[in-house]
């Protein structure tokens, strides 16, 4: 096996000549560089595996470090040495995107440690292990989550960054675009991934059972309750609690969410007893919190408490380049799972494919593959596809507005012409539109839109 290659950046010599003689003590192959200009030569000049980097040198800092190296390859795995030890600190040289960081002054046990382990995470991007359909020779594919463009990268990165700093994650989203499979991922990728992930879709329960869903009950709590039951924070104790549609909770879970993530501390409906959790919390949603914090329908402090590091889910119109790879995917996935040899899609396919506009996302892409496989032979070919992709339904309609028009009235534009394309489905045009059902009868609600105007 080829040793392991890492370069050291650092404008203090004496710090820098002491991390590459520890390193090279460990059997690496080290290089080293004083600044971000050298750096960025032996970059293009090597394959590294591991870049160490310091947050704080003369002339271009770690911080534009970063980036240079994130827009010369976004996967290069980069470790940032800074003076400050916090978790904030930490979290803030993790979103500049660092995979870990070392405060100074630097430990050589903590080093070794942190060296170690960057090199054992497995690389965010492989060759699958056969080729199918149309996937090139290398692409991401990270627990379920495929694609080769760059906002897929970043978000793997990201992914990887933050799984073992264990603090609380806000991924936003379209509905459909994968937000419990990045979820998934943070925890496969994580110190917790041995104890229990567990996902509870906040919005699909009614607000009388939430609370002890999540909390849990003891026996008489209420009418019904004849066993006491733990809530999903005991069941993901010590492992990670994935809350899909937190836009959706009410005032009164929102207050008891806040307080488990200050306290960790849980109280089961009809019980004054409190008990100890560990759960590392990662929330879901496909709304703009900060909006709705505008329009006192979200608590700001929780959204503090939940949002220590965001990752943002782009929609599949956004990374064109991946949909045949993730339909190819659910080829393989679908052969195993019933039996099935369906082995490519013809070139017609491909291009409706690649051009419809998925307003639902990934969830829509995998049901039309599923679909298609059933009455596929050993290619999937145009005819196999819905009417909805041959005649281009969910390409879209053009909206125009003029500048200046409030962004109220274009919201109500929008959900009017979807409930058009959707034809009055409401479900279906919820999907589109990327938020809940139950979000959208809120809006109809709020926009006082009639069934006429859009039927």
């Amino acid at each position: 096996m080829d040793a392991v290659r890492i370069l050291v950046i650092d404008d203090d010599q004496a710090h820098r000549e002491g991390m590459v003689l520890l390193l090279e003590d460990e059997g690496y192959q080290v290089d080293e560089a004083d600044g971000a200009e050298a750096a960025m030569e032996l970059i293009n000049q090597h394959q590294y595996n591991l870049i160490i980097t310091d947050y704080k040198m003369q002339n271009i800092d770690g911080m534009e470090l970063l980036k240079m190296i994130n827009d010369h390859d976004p996967l290069l795995k980069v470790i940032m040495v800074t003076g400050y030890s916090s978790i904030e600190h930490a979290v803030e040289a993790i979103h500049l995107g660092a995979l870990d960081y070392i405060p100074k002054p630097v430990d050589p046990v903590k080093l070794k440690k942190v060296v170690s382990r960057a090199i054992s995470v497995p690389s965010m991007g492989h060759e699958p292990s056969a080729e199918v359909g149309r996937v090139p020779a290398k692409y991401i594919h990270f627990d379920e989550i495929i694609g080769k463009s760059r906002v897929i990268k970043n978000v793997v990165k990201k992914i990887s960054q933050i799984a073992n700093i264990d603090v609380p994650v806000l991924v936003f989203g379209e509905s459909g675009t994968g937000k419990e499979l990045v979820a998934r991922a943070i925890h496969n990728a994580s110190n917790r991934a041995e104890a229990t992930f567990v996902a509870v879709n906040t919005g699909a329960i009614s607000k009388e059972l939430i609370i002890s869903e999540l909390f849990g009950h003891e026996k008489g709590a209420f009418t019904g309750a004849v066993l006491s039951k733990k809530g999903k924070f005991e069941e993901a104790d010590n492992g990670t609690l994935f809350l899909d549609e937190i836009s959706t909770m009410s005032e009164q879970v929102q207050i008891a969410l806040l307080r488990v993530l200050e306290n960790q501390q849980i109280e089961r409906v009809g019980s004054n007893r409190t008990i100890p959790v560990n759960v590392r919390v990662v929330a879901a949603t496909n709304e703009n919190l900060e909006t709705l914090i505008s329009d006192g329908k979200f608590r700001e402090d929780l959204f503090y408490r939940l949002n220590v590091y965001y990752i943002e889910l782009p929609p599949l119109r956004e990374r064109k380049e991946d949909i045949l790879l993730i339909a190819d995917y659910f080829i393989e996935r679908f052969n195993a799972e019933f039996g099935k040899n369906i082995k490519s899609i013809d070139d017609d396919a491909a291009v409706l494919l690649e051009n419809y506009l998925w307003l639902g996302n990934v969830r829509e892409l995998r049901n039309i593959i599923l679909r298609a496989m059933v009455s596929a032979k050993d290619t999937i070919k145009k005819k196999d596809l819905p009417d909805t992709l041959i005649k281009g339904i969910g390409k879209g309609e053009e909206i125009r507005f003029q500048a200046g028009t409030s962004l109220p009235d274009i919201e109500r534009v929008s959900i009017i012409k979807t409930l058009r394309m959707a034809k009055g489905n409401k479900l279906k045009a919820a999907e589109m539109l990327g938020i809940s059902r139950r979000s959208l009868y809120n809006k109809l609600e709020d926009y006082d839109i009639k069934d006429e105007e859009f039927s």
